[in-house]
């Protein structure tokens, strides 16, 4: 059976993707932050501990998993409400930074000898990462924007370094509390469909030994 890790599955979409390749038969590792509830979590997969902002907590996940075909790095934030490069604070701009992109791909590089032969790294991405996309004036969205740009490019350069196979997945506008903005926005989708999708975009790209931008039906986003 194949085997994933996911990274940020205590809820939302990773604790749907759990949910759902558990169900299809996978073996299935999730992790969740220290005082997370892992009650769902735990009823479909093997739980271990991180927060990918922390380095001190690397060793400890590496000594607490084997080898997987996937790792998906799912954890993420939508950053404040105002997602604005002219007013956000230093504080807010370092915490979406770090939990998007640079606390995930440090992990990443971590973790690469934990993927088994032709194992596949997948990143959640967004189409708000696509340069050639942003074509909506006066939406502002530049910190997640900018995050997700910048996870793509350093994934990009894990393939490019290790010929890995490597996904960058839009997973739609789902209705997740991030989604929503804890119910103030309806979104497009619901959890179920965006996982059920994932899922089959996984299946059908592990082990392509390329970097692809996908989003949560199969469809290639452009650059």
């Amino acid at each position: 059976m194949p085997s994933i890790l996911i990274i940020g599955a205590e809820r939302g979409l990773g604790l749907g993707l759990a949910q759902t390749l558990h169900a299809e038969g996978w073996q299935v590792t999730g992790t969740a932050r220290h005082g997370a509830d892992t009650g769902s979590l735990s009823r479909v997969a093997q739980v271990a501990h991180v927060d990918v902002t922390r380095v001190d907590e690397i060793a400890p996940l590496r000594d607490a998993i084997g080898t997987f075909d996937v790792i998906f790095l799912v954890a993420g934030v939508y950053g404040p409400l105002h997602n604005s490069v002219v007013e956000a604070t230093e504080d807010e701009l370092s915490e979406i930074i770090m939990t998007n992109c640079f606390g995930p791909i440090r992990l990443a590089h971590h973790l690469l000898d934990r993927l088994n032969e032709g194992g596949t790294l997948a990143v959640m991405s967004s189409h708000r990462a696509s340069i050639a996309m942003n074509t909506e004036p006066g939406l502002k969205l530049d910190l997640y924007r900018a995050s997700k740009v910048a996870l793509n490019m350093l994934a990009r350069m894990i393939h490019a370094d290790t010929g890995l196979t490597v996904l960058s997945i839009h997973p739609g506008w789902v209705a997740t509390a991030m989604g929503t903005l804890d119910g103030t926005v309806e979104a497009e989708i619901s959890v179920e469909e965006s996982v059920t999708g994932m899922a089959e975009v996984l299946k059908a790209n592990m082990g392509c030994r390329e970097h692809r931008y996908l989003d949560w039906q199969g469809n290639t986003l452009p650059w």
